[in-house]
């Protein structure tokens, strides 16, 4: 029986210093929650397909930058971005032709880098961008819904696949 929450639930999600993806490999027969801590716990994540799909490995590359901000003790700006490109080399080698996950990370990296102010606020920038980039997901998805639902008949049945 599917998880009553399922729709309620984000693919991935930002909590408490974490991210929660839905493990898509377990879909359709069981809904299973996996949290990660690190970028490399996502950049894991991202290479066993737990998380599927291009926006989603997008969405969830910013937030293993997201945590490696969260987590990090640098008390200095160049430090802090230093770490921040490091864990960008390490998700980038999960797929190399995967253009949502180099967007991900480079929207979250633009931004650390336009911040100003102290190390805190930067780290608060880029969790609110990782969340910003996964937000915006679900409301292009919804959208797409919508207007794939316009052109689809009662009784109609759609398959897809992805290579």
């Amino acid at each position: 029986m599917a998880d009553p929450n399922f729709f309620k639930d984000r693919t991935v999600r930002w909590e408490g210093g974490r991210v929660v993806l839905i493990d898509q490999r377990k879909l359709p027969n069981r809904f299973v929650k996996v949290r990660l801590s690190t970028a490399k716990d996502v950049a894991d994540g991202i290479k066993q397909m737990v998380v599927r799909g291009a926006p989603a490995i997008g969405a969830a590359a910013a937030m293993g930058l997201a945590l490696t901000a969260y987590h990090s003790k640098s008390l200095k700006r160049e430090s802090l971005i230093n770490e921040l490109e490091l864990s960008a080399r390490l998700l980038e080698a999960t797929r190399p032709t995967g253009r949502n996950l180099f967007w991900g990370i480079d929207r979250v990296l633009a931004k650390a880098k336009g911040t100003r102010g102290p190390v805190r606020k930067i780290r608060d920038a880029i969790v609110a961008e990782a969340i910003s980039i996964a937000e915006e997901d679900v409301l292009f998805n919804k959208k797409i819904g919508l207007f794939g639902a316009e052109m689809i008949e009662d009784g109609e049945t759609i398959l897809t696949h992805c290579k």
